[in-house]
């Protein structure tokens, strides 16, 4: 298995599918093994951190999911972490980041053939992206947070992304609770 994700992400790194490869600066990879792990999280796409130390999750919502994959009985070595783009969206002269619009088509298909790969029991999408490339364009996090989905032989668990309660400090305690009620059904606490 990490043979096929080496020359998987081998390929990724040399991707020229969408305009962002050419301001690619670091490709960002999970260290975690997926041959353990209790379950895949896929985000949206890496920010600024992420680039910087090559790994997702790496700043302020990182840490966010740190604390919240401790509510659910797990840490970052029990998980492995992907994006479903995998370059760096920017917008004001790459000062920030920005919501990714057509690179999703661009790099879905690595987000394809990445779970193919690692064939996890459990998925856990992290915000819009994840859920709509996932499940399908009319799936919205707003109304399926929290509850299981079931497809193409994969469990799906949607939650909202850890930055959201960075920005609305009211999801905070809901997805506390989710991620305590993950830990459940994979039987941690």
């Amino acid at each position: 298995m990490l043979k096929e994700l080496d020359l998987l992400y081998e390929e990724i790194a040399r991707c020229r599918n969408c305009p962002l490869a050419l301001e690619r600066v670091n490709p960002v990879r999970d260290k975690g093994c997926p041959e353990t792990a209790a379950v895949v999280f896929v985000g949206e796409a890496p920010g600024a951190n992420e680039v910087k130390h090559g790994i997702p999750f790496a700043g302020e919502a990182g840490k966010k999911l740190n604390t919240y994959l401790a509510e659910a009985g797990l840490t970052r070595n029990d998980v492995y972490v992907t994006n479903v783009v995998r370059c760096r969206p920017t917008a004001n002269g790459g000062r920030r980041n920005r919501t990714p619009g057509r690179e999703i088509q661009a790099c879905g298909g690595w987000l394809k053939r990445e779970l193919d790969i690692i064939r996890p029991k459990m998925i856990v999408t992290l915000g819009n992206i994840a859920l709509k490339w996932l499940c399908g364009k009319n799936c919205v996090i707003g109304d399926r947070h929290g509850g299981l989905i079931r497809m193409d032989g994969f469990q799906v668990f949607p939650m909202y992304h850890p930055a959201a309660a960075i920005y609305k400090r009211d999801l905070d305690a809901l997805i506390r609770s989710e991620f305590r009620q993950l830990g459940r059904i994979l039987g941690r606490n």
